[in-house]
């Protein structure tokens, strides 16, 4: 499982370093187009925004599933042992629960909406815009799903060895 987990992190890793590469180009490009030569490039501004997009939320996916997210440690800092691990699993069932309604169903349905808009600057269905709601939720579950196994297997084997 450990072997999934870095391939994907690292697939997630070079996606998102790519695409803010490549957002630093066309943000250099947009300002030199309309401060130097003076015809602002709206296509430029266009694809900045959607790929800002996809950026925010690839990397929402690689940070839930790095556990580098926000949280609040008001409970977690005052268990151990099985109520730790008990409010680990809750956790991570709360956040899977949330990336499949908000990400997985909600996401699908802004899909379908974005199979009939076309973007006026880029020429294309906005479903390849909105398709990365889905696809960060599918990644976001994965990764939940990883991490129960993990908080699972810590678990048991500290269990074996007598310290819980």
């Amino acid at each position: 499982m450990e072997i999934v987990k870095n391939i994907m992190d690292k697939v997630l890793s070079g996606v998102c370093a790519a695409l803010l590469s490549f957002m630093t180009l066309l943000a250099t490009y947009q300002v030199i187009s309309r401060y130097v030569f003076s015809s602002p490039s709206t296509m430029s501004e266009d694809l900045l925004s959607y790929s800002f997009v996809w950026v925010s939320l690839l990397g929402t996916a690689l940070v839930f599933g790095q556990k580098d997210h926000m949280k609040l440690s008001i409970f977690s800092d005052k268990f151990t042992g099985i109520k730790l691990f008990a409010l680990s699993i809750f956790t991570e069932l709360l956040i899977m629960t949330i990336a499949v309604i908000v990400f997985l169903f909600g996401g699908t349905q802004v899909v379908g909406v974005g199979a009939i808009q076309i973007s006026p600057t880029l020429n294309i269905s906005m479903e390849w815009i909105y398709i990365v709601l889905p696809i960060s939720g599918v990644l976001i579950v994965v990764y939940n799903v990883i991490n129960i196994i993990q908080l699972v297997q810590r678990f048991t084997e500290s269990k074996k060895e007598g310290i819980l």
